[in-house]
């Protein structure tokens, strides 16, 4: 696919994604949006989006168009809500029809769907974000110390990488996401007490378009 991501602003009809097949034989590339519960089949999955076509046969070195349409159907105005856009690709058939299919892989990337009300800031989401360090948690199998973000904004905010030197030199807690108005935890291996003070984060974050930027701060305690 042409992109990490889709961003469905409110004020569009649909959006559109392209798919390209760069193997050396016919793929069939079939197409559908889940809501986070990604081994639930295409048929049960009852989401506010439609992907045209569902099937598409794509031929070697070509692409195709897949466009995304928002079905009527009530979603929050103030804040971003998020699905998934899945495009399996399979080896199409070499002798009878396009509906017969064979092993593939499957692609999955977010979707966010942007109301009107808030088409605008999304740029500045990340440097909102407080962090801060948090003892581990009883009861979530949680050993280390984590670090806490909370995102006071209505943007669902994307990280490649999150990493801190609370414990004394950088370590890395990995990537993940935070929700709007929500908090995201990340562990930081081998660190069982936050020694130094004060402390920094430095996170990668993943704009609309797959750009990435690292933004340090200092820790909240």
């Amino acid at each position: 696919m042409n992109g990490t991501r889709v961003v469905f602003p409110e004020r569009e009809r649909d959006v559109t994604m392209r798919v390209e097949n760069t193997s050396e034989q016919p793929v069939l590339a079939q197409s559908w949006i889940d809501d986070g519960r990604v081994d639930v089949p295409p048929e049960q999955l009852q989401v506010p989006f439609v992907v045209a076509p569902a099937l598409k046969r794509v031929e070697p070195g070509r692409s195709a168009v897949l466009r995304i349409t928002h079905t009527p159907a009530s979603l929050p105005g103030d804040r971003e809500s998020i699905y998934w856009l899945n495009v399996l690709e399979v080896p199409a058939s070499q002798k009878d029809s396009d509906n017969q299919l064979r092993f593939g892989f499957r692609t999955r990337i977010k979707l966010f769907y942007r109301p009107a009300a808030i088409a605008d800031g999304v740029d500045a989401a990340p440097d909102q974000l407080v962090w801060k360090t948090a003892p581990a948690s009883p009861g979530t199998g949680e050993r280390h110390v984590v670090l806490e973000v909370a995102n006071p904004t209505p943007y669902y905010v994307s990280f490649g990488k999150v990493e801190s030197d609370a414990g004394g030199p950088f370590v890395s807690a990995g990537g993940g996401m935070v929700a709007p108005f929500g908090h995201a935890r990340f562990a930081l291996p081998g660190v069982v007490a936050a020694a130094r003070k004060p402390a920094t984060v430095r996170y990668m974050i993943i704009d609309d378009y797959g750009g990435r930027t690292t933004i340090t701060k200092k820790l909240a305690n």
